[in-house]
Formats: structure tokens, sequence, C-alpha cells
């Protein structure tokens, strides 16, 4: 009878390298989104809430734009879409440029010929920076504006009963009842 061959014997064995990194052989929680399950080793992992149910005052979600760009802290980046520049224009944004040197991209292939940063190719989402405050001090007019607006439309409610109450539709014309809806996003927006 002929030997048989040894599998992982010592002879033919090679170290190729070692790992020094004490996180990668952690079996604790390496992030927020999974975690270890007691000694079977079940992960489980945990979803982030909704774009829409994160504590932001706007109707707008966090942008997911610093994912795949790096900028500087002052600065708050949104991509917009290019129907809404056409119809609007930039309104006070300004393109992130592959040439700006405050800007590090991760992903180069969203870079387009033009240097602008787009995401869903040559005809998806523009990606736009504003200095932080500016953002805020928009969203203060935008608030003031929209206060300003409920609260005319809630006088010109108020007026219209008094004219119903005077006659002036006619001497049988009657108004039972109004009131002014109380859903609308100004009372809804949480105030800092």
């Amino acid at each position: 009878m002929g030997s048989t061959p040894r599998i992982g014997s010592n002879a033919g064995m090679k170290v190729l390298g070692t790992i020094n990194d004490p996180k990668l052989l952690d079996p604790t929680p390496q992030g927020a989104d999974s975690q270890w399950e007691g000694a079977d080793g079940q992960v489980s992992v945990a979803e982030p809430p909704p774009p829409w149910e994160l504590a932001s005052n706007s109707e707008l979600s966090d942008s997911d734009a610093k994912r795949f760009v790096d900028c500087p802290a002052n600065i708050t980046l949104r991509w917009i879409n290019p129907r809404v520049l056409d119809s609007e224009g930039w309104r006070d944004w300004q393109p992130v440029m592959a040439s700006d040197t405050r800007f590090k991209i991760h992903v180069h292939t969203m870079v387009t010929p033009e240097g602008n940063i787009r995401r869903g190719g040559i005809n998806g989402d523009i990606l736009a920076w504003m200095y932080t405050a500016w953002v805020l001090s928009r969203r203060q007019l935008y608030d003031r504006r929209t206060a300003e607006q409920a609260q005319s439309a809630v006088d010109r409610q108020q007026q219209l009963k008094e004219e119903f109450a005077r006659g002036k539709y006619g001497p049988n014309v009657r108004l039972e009842g109004a009131t002014h809806p109380r859903y609308t996003n100004v009372e809804t927006r949480e105030k800092d």
C-alpha cells in the first residue's frame, strides 16, 4: 500500500500574514446598524428611521451627499433636480464643481464632463452647496412668509364671516359655521 499524503502538514503551510487590527476579530457590535444576539452568533440588523421621520425642521429630508463628498462643516449639501432648476433656478445654491479644492470627491464616476457632480447619470440630480447659516436664514424667511400667509387666510375667513353677518350676500343667505383648518404646516412644524 502507498502512503496517503496528509493535508495540512506543516511542510506545505506558509504564513501569508497576520491580522494586527483587534477590531476585526472583536465579536462586539461594530456599528449602529448591526448587533450580535446571544452566543449562537445571530446578527440582528436595525434599520434607521425613514427619512421623513428624521428630526429636521424642514419638509426636506437630510441629504446623503456627504457620503459621496467631503466638505467643510459650515457647508450644507443638497441634490437639486434639473427640472426644478429649469423652473425655479439655483435659488442661491451653487453647484459643487470637481475643481473646487474645498470638496473632496469619493466617487469620481459621478463627475460629469462639465465638472458638476450628478447622481443618476447625465440627467440626474446636481449636487449644490450653500453655507449652513444661509440655509437657516432662508428657512427663517420661508417660515415667516408661511406664517404671514396662514394669518392672512385666517383674517380673510373672519372678514367673510362678518360680511355674511352684515347681509352683504343677501338677506336670506347665512353662514352656519367656518373654521380654519388646524393641520397646516405652520402649526405642525417644530420650533427651535
